[in-house]
């Protein structure tokens, strides 16, 4: 963690403080400014590192710079990892088609580090900037009122009167702010560890194809090599613990499935999705590892666990990631689901290999000291394992309700369907 703090910073006027996320994007620079210039706040900076890779000390400076009282970069690529985004992994969690939560795991993140510093601080206000319509600012609030209902947000970008682009520009201008003068396309880029959402403004036509250049993780599959790449992944309980059967910690082990995943052009999406109050957007999506760790772990899964616990585990983990997209990380049910996956990954321990291609993520093999699968029992040529008048009585016990369905209820149809081509 980096501290800095301005000269003078320990001066006796009581002035009101605010601990805000600031990202050094355009929006977060007016609004610390804003805080500070049009609103008196004596403003505590916080940028968090969730695996942006890029480097983040001199936010640090620039938020002093903008005004701030003082300013923190902090590490929470760990955190991020091991109390975010494996309970989502364990979950088998993905929000529709492709949404892997990646973002909406980062904002609670954030928002968990600006309750905890309010409290150190002694401060009733945090503050953010995430945009005025949108998934990110009902997850920020919704975390930290469920951590310090006490605690005020401000959020400047409903506040002042900068609606448009030009009017934010003008704003910096006129207070000689430092910001970057845009070049070219707009484009939103989140990224953290667990993959980027990408958001092109002037791609509004759903037909239309995206531009090549906006993705930044992963190749294009027709870029990617001719010879595909094998990875064996490990598991303890649940937790990827390894890469080719060498242990390595979650940040290392992630970082580098991201790089081969990236350069195998695995995990790259164009969906159309229903955001939080149901209005459909287009998102694009990079999703190298968390693309990987799933595969790989549903299919150990599908090893070690029992037909019935797999068929609740879909259910739920369809129920768990729409807790976790609408901002709803803090409810007592998504924790009370959490306890229930955390209990499914008792055996989830093993190895599965994989081969990335072009595009494509796909399973070649896997064991675990707790597979259920035998051979022997999965043979249909071995009729060893069956007596054949159990084999006999059992069917005739099976087809009881068709044959009960077939006297009672004849079908009008003998195929059983009930719709014809045209």
């Amino acid at each position: 963690m980096a501290n800095r703090c301005r000269s003078g910073c320990e001066g006796t006027t009581r002035v009101p403080r605010a601990i805000f996320a600031f990202n050094g994007d355009l929006e977060s620079r007016l609004a610390l400014h804003w805080l500070v210039q049009e609103r008196g706040y004596e403003v505590v900076a916080l940028s968090i590192n969730l695996g942006q890779e890029v480097y983040l000390e001199p936010l640090g400076e620039l938020a002093l710079e903008l005004g701030a009282a003082s300013a923190q970069v902090l590490d929470c690529r760990e955190v991020f990892l091991r109390d975010f985004a494996i309970p989502v992994l364990q979950a088998d969690a993905v929000y529709q088609t492709s949404c892997f939560l990646g973002s909406a795991l980062g904002r609670y993140v954030i928002a968990h580090e600006l309750v905890r510093v309010a409290q150190e601080e002694g401060s009733d206000t945090v503050a953010h900037s995430a945009a005025s319509k949108g998934n990110d600012q009902v997850r920020m609030e919704t975390a930290i009122a469920a951590q310090d209902p006490r605690l005020r947000v401000l959020a400047p970008v409903r506040l002042w009167n900068l609606r448009t682009l030009e009017d934010k520009l003008n704003y910096a201008r006129r207070r000689r702010l430092p910001i970057e003068e845009p070049r070219g396309r707009q484009v939103s880029f989140d990224r953290n560890l667990w993959g980027a959402s990408i958001y092109l403004d002037e791609l509004v036509d759903s037909w239309q194809e995206p531009p090549p250049d906006v993705f930044a993780m992963t190749r294009a599959p027709e870029q990617a090599p001719d010879e595909p790449t094998v990875v064996t992944i490990g598991f303890e309980a649940g937790v990827p613990s390894s890469l080719d059967g060498k242990p390595l910690g979650l940040v290392a082990l992630v970082r580098e499935l991201n790089r081969l995943g990236g350069d195998n052009a695995v995990g790259r999406s164009d969906v159309i999705e229903d955001r939080l109050l149901g209005i459909k957007s287009r998102e694009l999506y990079e999703v190298p590892a968390a693309t990987i760790l799933l595969t790989a772990h549903r299919d150990l899964e599908s090893l070690v666990q029992s037909k019935e616990l797999i068929q609740v585990k879909e259910f739920l983990s369809r129920r768990y990631a729409e807790l976790v997209y609408t901002g709803l990380w803090f409810h007592d049910l998504r924790r009370s689901l959490q306890g229930f996956f955390e209990q499914t990954q008792r055996f989830v321990t093993g190895g599965v290999r994989l081969k990335l291609y072009k595009g494509t993520c796909a399973v070649l093999g896997r064991r675990s000291p707790h597979s259920l699968y035998d051979s022997r029992l999965a043979s249909q040529s071995n009729q060893e394992w069956f007596d054949s008048q159990w084999v006999q009585g059992f069917t005739s016990l099976w087809t009881i309700p068709a044959r009960m369905a077939g006297r009672r209820q004849p079908l009008e149809d003998a195929s059983g369907g009930g719709w014809e081509a045209p």
